[in-house]
Formats: structure tokens, C-alpha cells, sequence
């Protein structure tokens, strides 16, 4: 991602900037239902360049699986598709009731059949990846490993299902005390099911510098979330509001030979903000 000079956004932060990432889509997490941006439009999106989405909701108060919010979701796929929107990923819910690392058998089996509910959608739309969230929080430190162990478990069972749909799960980098907030955790979890991927959030990146962690999981990377934070908690804010390196994150990217969408997850999105600040990365 290349600076050009002058921009006033500030996402180049190092001294030599990388060649320009020019098979890179820009794309955008939108979220449905309560959550969604109010009077935005998918042509908006296209009109500035943005050619990719993630779908998302707010967990409590969406449910996908309710008929009419599921007709309402099919009814946005196919505007998507007939702007030329790649319709790239659908983002799983998180929280109590979806945490596929539970301990307890009942709550862990009833958490990995209602993600499963959702990638079967995800492949009748024809929604090639799914991200999913490895835990829920907070994690005490004593839970740790019980934790891990019953994630593995569950991420093999979604991994072989996942093939038998045509899809990859995205495992995402969390922040805190959640599961896979580093590197080295993150490995733990994969070496269960080599079918499984990573979305990596650079927001969620606190205990490692973003670029590190890009490099040591390389090209298990298959889908981002790219915002930005101030170094303590996550933020969502836009790249270049904050102190994530970005020529060095992408620079990182380009090494592991990363080939999906430049996937914005800020809040809130607006289509014009988001040409801006991908139009300040120099793509030819």
C-alpha cells in the first residue's frame, strides 16, 4: 500500500513505501439489520470502487435464520451480484451462545450446529468464505487450555464440513483474552485441520505488531479486516487514525503472496471515505 505524497491521511508511517498491491480488491464489512449504516447504498459502494463485501450482523438483535431476514439478506446477494459486487465473505456470529471453544459438551455441540445452520446458507449463496470467531470472552488463565483443546475440536468438525460445502473458514485473530490474540496461539489452533484459513484483523493485533503476526502465519491468511486502533483496545477506526504501520503490513502481505480483497471493517462506513482512503494507496 503506497502512500502518495501529500495525503493527509497518514497510512504510509515508514521510510520506504512497498510496491503498490495492484490485484488487490478493496472491500468492505456492511452490517445488517439494526446495525446497518442508514441510507447507504451497494451503488455507492461501486460508484467508489469498492468491489468486494463481508456480510455481518449484530448478534443479538439479527437473527439470519429468521424467514424474513433471510429473504431480505438473499435480496441484497443478488443486487450485489448484478452491480458487480463480489458478494466475498459472511462473518459467523460471536458471543455466549456461539462459542464454538466452550467447555461444557451441550454448549459447545449446540454453538457448532447453529454455525453450521449459516454455512449451509453461506452455500446455497454461493458465499465462498465464512469468518468465524475461535472464542468468546473474558478467558481466564486457568481456562486456557481447556479452552484450546475444545476450540481445536470444534474447528476440525467445521473444517471437514466446510469442504463438503465448497467453503473455507477464516479463523480471526481476536484481541485480549480472547483465543488466537497471538501468533503463536493462533498456530495452535490451525495445526488441528490444515484445511483451516485466517482472517487476519490487524485491529485486534495488541500483544504483536500486526506485520509480525502477518509473517509467522504467512500464507494461511486467506481473507483481513484492515482498520485501525491507538495501540490499547481495538477501534475500527480508518487506516491511518492511528498507529498501525501500514506500509509495513502490507508490505508483509505482498511476502506471503496474499491474494484476497482489502477488506475495510471501519465504523461507520461511508462508500466516499472509503474510495478516499483506498485511492491514497498509489494502485495502478
Amino acid at each position: 500500500m503506497n502512500k502518495s505524497e501529500g495525503t493527509q491521511t497518514g497510512i504510509g508511517r515508514t521510510a520506504c513505501a512497498p510496491p503498490a498491491p495492484a490485484a488487490w480488491k478493496p472491500g468492505t464489512s456492511i452490517q445488517l439489520g439494526a446495525g446497518a449504516e442508514p441510507n447507504m447504498k451497494l451503488e455507492d459502494l461501486r460508484d467508489n470502487g469498492v468491489g468486494c463485501i463481508e456480510l455481518a450482523w449484530p448478534n443479538d438483535v439479527f437473527d439470519m435464520l429468521e424467514p424474513d431476514n433471510r429473504n431480505r439478506c438473499e435480496e441484497l446477494v443478488r443486487q450485489a451480484r448484478e452491480l458487480g459486487i463480489h458478494v466475498w465473505s459472511l462473518h459467523l456470529p460471536y458471543g455466549t451462545e456461539w462459542d464454538v471453544s466452550a467447555v461444557d459438551e451441550r454448549h459447545r455441540e449446540a454453538a457448532i450446529a447453529r454455525h453450521l445452520q449459516l454455512m449451509h446458507l453461506a452455500a446455497a449463496w454461493k458465499i465462498g468464505t465464512v469468518i468465524l470467531h475461535p472464542s468468546w470472552e473474558p478467558i481466564p488463565a486457568a481456562e486456557r487450555n481447556e479452552r484450546l483443546q475444545a476450540c481445536r475440536r470444534s474447528l476440525a468438525r467445521m473444517a471437514a464440513e466446510a469442504e463438503r460445502l465448497s467453503l473455507r473458514v477464516a479463523v480471526e485473530c481476536l484481541p485480549r483474552t480472547c483465543l488466537g490474540n497471538t501468533s503463536a496461539e493462533m498456530r495452535e489452533l490451525l495445526a488441528v485441520d490444515e484445511r483451516l484459513g485466517v482472517c487476519c484483523d490487524v485491529n485486534h493485533l495488541l500483544q504483536e505488531e500486526p506485520e509480525e503476526f502477518v509473517r509467522k502465519i504467512g500464507s494461511r491468511i486467506i481473507t483481513v479486516h484492515m482498520s485501525d486502533n491507538d495501540g490499547l483496545d481495538e477501534k475500527h477506526w480508518y487506516p491511518g487514525e492511528g498507529i498501525i504501520r501500514w506500509n509495513d503490513v502490507i508490505s508483509a502481505l505482498l511476502e506471503c503472496g496474499y491474494h484476497g480483497p482489502f477488506m475495510f471493517e471501519v465504523r461507520p462506513v461511508s462508500p466516499e471515505r472509503l474510495g478516499q482512503c483506498w485511492s491514497v494507496t498509489d494502485v495502478p
